[in-house]
């Protein structure tokens, strides 16, 4: 019986270590019933996938169920021609088998709502965690907000071969029901003690840079990054679900393990973020009500056309671009069009429909290669909108002189009259920015305020420059002078190369920028160079310390008979002399006494 533990347990640890990532997701069938789909990777080099366990919890009990092993799906980004020779087939080259583990679940509505789970107890060794812990993928269903809900759904099953040092561009497509939207974030991989506890990064990695440099757009959730080394990488999205009234409904996330390798070719690229045209393409006005709101972000009118364009190429000229799309199925109705090879252009058109709202339209892009395909995939959001209530109101033109050093702002503070507080903004090349202007980071020029949506929308404009200079009072420093000394300029103090038109403040009055140690107080003294040009004022210190000026008393005399005994020279003088001086006269003193039966 011992026995059989102990080989159950290993051949479940190798079984895990082949996990190359998953997710889990669910759709409502009615009636508290709920399909739930554990997908799962494994690396074919592995043993075959054994039966698995998804937990399900709330408020109102648990329990688990155990799921067998579906027939797999190879998912290999091999080509066609070399299928046969991957490891799921008993070749040499990697392949990647998909399983989709389901089965239904009765969950009734809860308090909290439900959370399904699944976890193993370890993984592959990877370059951003530590050691080899396990792999924890959780989903939550919020029944008790929304009865018969269905999860965010991942249309891209694959586990990608990125090329080592080359950016890479990935989207799961994600997609949810009319009427709801989701955000994506980047979260730490989870799976510590074969439980739901966080796994350590490697010093340089972390959950939301599992590869530094990494950029995640929590909109269409598409990730890019460069790989720096060849090896494993795991990335762990949390894709959030909120109703139209931005309740927090449910979540899901995926947790996939990234290959890096070195490529013989480059990998294709999208040419920039798509644009909107007319039907014909780039060069083709775009129609009304149609608005670009982010990053591949569309918003369209109901019943209005819309078209976009965007453009992949890949840097080995002879490579011939394959690009496919969901758009026949999640756009009912659209066009596609595809011009060029490599690089190639492609431009959809349809119909805003609120009914399939919103859409995250996913391109994928492969160059056929072979035996191992380069790829990359894109994703794009389209939100069908009804007009709104009132009249968009985004205030009026207006223009600011900004210091290149000040404080970032908020934009909508220097437009005139009285802004919508709901709109958006695009920097001086046209692309969507935040609300704020950062003058250490952003280029000044025109930006542009859009407020309504698509169906009725108004603008203006903030045309941003910046100060031709700054105040610069210097760096702090130190004067250290003679009690009795002459005055000195306090500036002389100064680090840096401070400006000549400040003025000097404190424990005395400072005339002329000059510290005279005579007259004035030692201590802290604050030059400070006035405002102007939009820039606030610079200020330095100087701290003055004051040396004691040496003293040898006043004169005195010293009456002696010729043949009496020595007497000290330094009683002789008046006042509070310092002791250490030295004496010089008519003959040589010794010891500073004089002695008049041997001296003059």
């Amino acid at each position: 019986m011992v026995l059989f533990v102990l080989l159950g347990l290993a051949c479940a640890r190798v079984n895990a270590a082949h996990v190359l990532g998953g997710d889990i997701t669910y759709q409502c069938l009615g009636g508290n019933n709920y399909q739930v789909t554990l997908d799962l990777f494994y690396d074919c080099t592995g043993v075959a996938a054994l039966p698995q366990d998804i937990t399900y919890a709330s408020a109102c009990g648990s329990g688990t169920v155990t799921v067998a092993p579906p027939v797999p799906a190879e998912v290999s980004q091999i080509c066609a021609s070399q299928i046969a020779n991957s490891t799921c087939n008993g070749g040499g080259l990697q392949g990647v088998h998909h399983y989709s583990f389901q089965t239904i679940l009765n969950l009734p509505p809860c308090p909290g709502g439900w959370t399904l789970s699944w976890v193993t107890c370890c993984r592959a060794a990877t370059l951003n965690l530590v050691g080899s812990p396990g792999t924890y993928l959780e989903a939550t269903l919020r029944n008790d907000l929304v009865p018969c809900g269905d999860s965010p759904q991942f249309s891209d099953f694959s586990v990608p071969y990125v090329c080592v040092g080359q950016q890479f561009d990935m989207n799961f497509g994600v997609s949810v029901p009319t009427g709801q939207y989701t955000t994506c974030t980047l979260v730490g991989a989870l799976g510590f003690m074969n439980g739901p506890n966080p796994i350590a990064y490697k010093p340089g990695f972390s959950p939301a840079q599992p590869v530094p440099g990494t950029m995640l757009n929590a909109t269409t959730g598409q990730l890019t990054f460069t790989p720096p080394a060849i090896g494993k990488y795991v990335f762990v999205v949390q894709v959030d679900q909120y109703d139209a009234n931005g309740v927090l409904i449910g979540s899901v996330m995926r947790d996939i393990m990234l290959v890096s390798m070195a490529c013989t070719g480059s990998a294709p690229a999208p040419q920039g973020p798509a644009q909107l045209t007319g039907p014909a393409g780039p060069g083709d006005p775009p129609g009304p009500n149609v608005l670009l709101t982010g990053v591949n972000a569309i918003e369209v009118c109901d019943g209005m056309p819309v078209c976009f364009s965007i453009g992949f190429e890949d840097q080995d000229a002879a490579d011939v671009l394959a690009i496919s799309s969901q758009a026949a199925t999640l756009m009912p109705g659209s066009t596609v069009s595809i011009t060029g090879t490599n690089p190639s252009m492609v431009t959809v058109c349809w119909t805003g429909d609120i009914n399939y709202s919103p859409v995250n339209l996913l391109f994928q892009v492969n160059d056929g290669a072979c035996p191992i395909m380069n790829t990359a995939s894109v994703g794009i959001n389209i939100t069908s909108v009804s007009p709104l209530p009132g009249i968009p109101d985004p205030g009026t033109n207006s223009s600011a002189q900004i210091c290149p050093t000040a404080a970032p702002f908020d934009l909508i503070d220097y437009l005139g009259g009285n802004p919508n507080t709901t709109g958006s903004w695009t920097g001086p090349g046209g692309n969507p920015h935040g609300p704020q202007f950062d003058p250490a980071l952003d280029p000044v020029g025109t930006y542009t305020y859009t407020v309504g949506n698509a169906c009725a929308s108004a603008s203006a404009t903030l045309t941003i420059s910046f100060t031709s200079g700054t105040p610069d009072a210097g760096t702090d420093g130190t004067l250290n002078v003679c009690g009795n000394g002459s005055a000195v300029a306090l500036i002389s103090g100064l680090g840096g190369t401070p400006d000549l038109t400040g003025t000097w403040s404190g424990p005395s009055v400072v005339v002329g920028g000059l510290f005279d140690p005579v007259t004035m107080d030692p201590g802290a003294y604050s030059y400070t160079v006035p405002a102007g040009g939009g820039c606030a004022a610079a200020s330095a210190t100087v701290t003055v310390t004051e040396q004691a000026a040496p003293d040898a008393g006043v004169d005195g005399t010293l009456d002696l008979c010729g043949n009496g005994a020595s007497a000290s020279l330094f009683a002789a003088l008046g006042g509070t002399p310092d002791a250490g001086g030295t004496w010089s006269g008519p003959s040589v003193v010794a010891g500073g006494m004089y002695d008049p039966a041997a001296m003059d």
